[in-house]
């Protein structure tokens, strides 16, 4: 008999046993699912376990840490199951007291420890039970048993979450009985906005009948999430007319304004794309469901790591935006921002795929990743941010990156708040060679040229609290490899040498909880530290406050004072990395100084009419005599290029000082700047140089006659050396 065949000839089974069929043929996700493990243990291990149980609680809360860490031990060293656990807990009349043995267990050290791993484990078995599809199976029958039982039903069944949808919605879809119909609606109904996302997946693809049955369950529990898809059905061709009735009363009833239905999906794109809180079902779980339904199969999930929930529900929204219609760029914009993010955050993870989400970027086209740059810089995701300036780099033109008109959110980015993010727009912009003016253009030379003294140590500021706690906290930044470049009792006391530091790449907040609060809001309202990580220390006895004031920010890490320097150094560097990707290191650091002498060159190749290099001459002078290698020679091709006297007069004295084919080189830019500009050399320097000459042979002497020629001081050094 097939599934669908099986599930029809319920319909004719009495009720209870409908509810039973029905679910235990209905297909059940898969994740989290396990056995509760309860009947795996033997009678004489249960007693045990529930001793050990009972001694831990019993012996915390008479204040006994050392028996109470050795009942922990006993419990944690058992072979069982999380469920099994939980359902020793509930069972024997536990969790009242196990909860208050938790909590009076916070001053008891290592105890602690131990309670926490019990309550968590305690917690994941509970759910496990709720989601076991079994134990839903067997709520199901329930409904239609003793009042006693349905009460129990309802109970599990409201436990069970999203997790009991699929075994409901295949007793709903089956069902010719009003009872049963009821019944299982009204458990819909009483899943609320937890029963959402799995019949909004489904009801596109389901019977007629059916269609109409879960309209009305969206309805009645009113949440606007339901909305598109409603609107979707109602505007599909050969909707019949009594389920298109029933959108249209839930499309008005449930506050549906636009009829598009591309727009409905790309505004719930955008919501899930800024992570809403209120769309993510079990924040606080390791994996939530994206949830889809096929008529053979019926409704199944599959599980996704919560930290990408959001990003793969923004990219199934924008599909349906698209497939809608077409030419919806923001939705385009969602659907690349919301990939290409999925990947930063999976990392290896993400798994292969035929396109990559580096193509879709590139293939979309400069208007919609100059969309997903704006998408990224408004959610602050600085590693977004960087990924759309790169393929910006990649398919803009000069006219397109700094475009007048409206948002131009590349040149925006000259002024964000991360290093790496200000270097790689303007390196982006310098080597498109704009031809007029932008707003911010001045910004451009003197990023790049910020780069060239680059070290590549992380620099901090430190906010708030008396001077000898901003001392102290300095002291440990230090200790922790920062340069603490500014510190101020309030923003504005540290603004200008932010600026000065051409940025921090963290910012440490110190005081009172309401005041933590406030420091942080000051630092996102200022473009120098919008995005900028920050470290929140608290004192011991608000550390929950702090903690709660910023739940769900990833962008604020608190930090308890007290603690050890070891804790503090690995939560400066862990925000910091969450944020940033860590802090650019003295390998990254000469590689931007690499790239932006580079694109300080085209600049002054190209004769820029935007660029003033003026701005970045005395960071190539001093470029020129504190680098070396490959990099002190692009600044000296710069310097040769810009070609202004003290350019000129560096090169000269930075050729005679050297040796080897760096002097040669160094002789022939010096000669090309003198050739550009004319001669500018001192009489010191063209002493020196008819030393150098006199003193040397070969290619050395040949590269020092050209630089000699070149500064046009006369022939009669050339006489002399043919008369000697």
């Amino acid at each position: 008999m097939s599934s669908t065949a099986s599930l029809v000839a319920c319909a004719r089974l009495p009720l209870s046993a409908m509810f039973v069929a029905t679910a235990l043929l209905a297909p059940a996700p898969t994740v989290l699912a396990q056995d509760d493990g309860g009947s795996a243990l033997s009678a004489q291990a249960a007693a045990s376990l529930q001793k050990s149980l009972g001694d831990f609680v019993h012996y915390v809360l008479i204040g006994k840490p050392d028996l109470a860490q050795a009942a922990a031990e006993g419990v944690l060293g058992a072979s069982v199951s999380d469920a099994a656990l939980a359902s020793l807990v509930d069972e024997g009349e536990l969790a009242e007291r196990l909860d208050r043995a938790v909590s009076r267990s916070r001053s008891m050290g290592e105890v602690s420890d131990f309670a926490t791993r019990i309550a968590s484990r305690v917690e994941e078995g509970r759910k496990a039970l709720a989601r076991d599809p079994r134990r839903i199976a067997d709520a199901i029958g329930m409904l239609g048993g003793t009042q006693r039982q349905k009460m129990l039903a309802e109970d599990r069944l409201v436990a069970a979450g999203e997790y009991a949808a699929p075994q409901l919605l295949a007793a709903l879809a089956t069902t010719n009985d009003p009872a049963v119909e009821l019944a299982v609606s009204r458990r819909l109904a009483g899943l609320k906005r937890y029963a959402v996302l799995p019949l909004a997946m489904s009801l596109r693809d389901l019977d007629a009948a059916t269609q109409r049955k879960v309209v009305g369950i969206l309805t009645e529990i009113s949440w606007p999430t339901a909305i598109p898809f409603i609107l979707e059905v109602a505007s599909a061709e050969g909707t019949p007319v009594d389920v298109k009735a029933a959108c249209d009363v839930a499309f008005t009833q449930l506050g549906g304004t636009s009829d598009s239905v591309s727009a409905q999906f790309e505004a719930l794109a955008r919501k899930f794309f800024d992570r809403e809180d209120s769309l993510i079902p079990y924040p606080a779980d390791a994996v939530n469901n994206l949830w889809s339904f096929e008529r053979s199969t019926g409704l199944q999930a599959d599980a996704v790591a919560t930290s990408v929930f959001c990003d793969e529900m923004a990219m199934a929204m924008a599909r349906r935006a698209l497939a809608a219609d077409s030419s919806n760029g923001a939705a385009l914009a969602l659907y690349v921002a919301a990939d290409l993010r999925r990947e930063n955050t999976l990392g290896s993870d993400a798994g292969a795929s035929r396109y990559s989400p580096q193509f879709f970027a590139t293939a979309a086209g400069a208007s919609v990743c100059s969309d997903v740059l704006a998408l990224a810089i408004d959610s602050r995701d600085t590693a977004l941010v960087r990924d759309a300036i790169a393929v910006l780099a990649d398919v803009a033109g000069a006219g397109r990156m700094t475009a007048a008109g409206g948002r131009n959110p590349l040149v925006e980015s000259l002024g964000y708040s991360d290093r790496r993010v200000r270097l790689d727009a303007a390196i982006a912009i310098a080597n498109a060679g704009p031809s007029s003016t932008f707003d911010s253009h001045f910004l451009v030379v003197p990023t790049l040229a910020s780069a060239l003294g680059e070290r590549g140590q992380p620099r901090a500021a430190v906010l708030g609290g008396m001077n000898e706690d901003r001392s102290a906290i300095a002291g440990q930044l230090s200790a922790a490899g920062f340069d603490v470049v500014a510190n101020g009792d309030g923003f504005d006391a540290l603004a200008n040498d932010v600026v000065r530091a051409n940025g921090v790449d963290l910012v440490v907040v110190r005081g009172a909880a309401d005041e933590l609060a406030a420091a942080v809001g000051r630092v996102r309202a200022s473009g120098l530290t919008s995005a900028c990580p920050v470290l929140a220390i608290a004192n011991a006895p608000e550390e929950t406050a702090a903690r709660r004031a910023f739940d769900g920010d990833m962008s604020v890490l608190v930090w308890t004072e007290g603690s050890t320097s070891e804790s503090f150094r690995n939560a400066a560097g862990m925000i910091v990395s969450r944020m940033s990707g860590s802090a650019i290191d003295e390998s990254e650091a000469a590689e931007y100084a690499a790239r932006a002498a580079m694109a300080l060159n085209a600049i002054a190749v190209g004769r820029s009419q935007v660029f003033n290099l003026a701005d970045a001459q005395p960071a190539l002078l001093r470029a020129l005599a504190d680098a070396q290698g490959g990099l002190r020679m692009m600044v000296a091709g710069v310097l040769a290029e810009y070609a202004s006297a003290d350019a000129q007069r560096a090169l000269i004295d930075a050729a005679i000082d050297a040796n080897g084919d760096e002097q040669v080189m160094l002789c022939d830019y010096a000669a090309l700047a003198a050739r550009k500009a004319g001669a500018a050399a001192s009489d010191r320097q063209l002493s020196a140089l008819r030393a150098l000459i006199s003193s040397s042979e070969g290619a050395t002497a040949d590269a020092a006659g050209r630089l000699y020629g070149s500064l046009d001081a006369g022939s009669s050094e050339a006489v002399k050396l043919i008369v000697d």
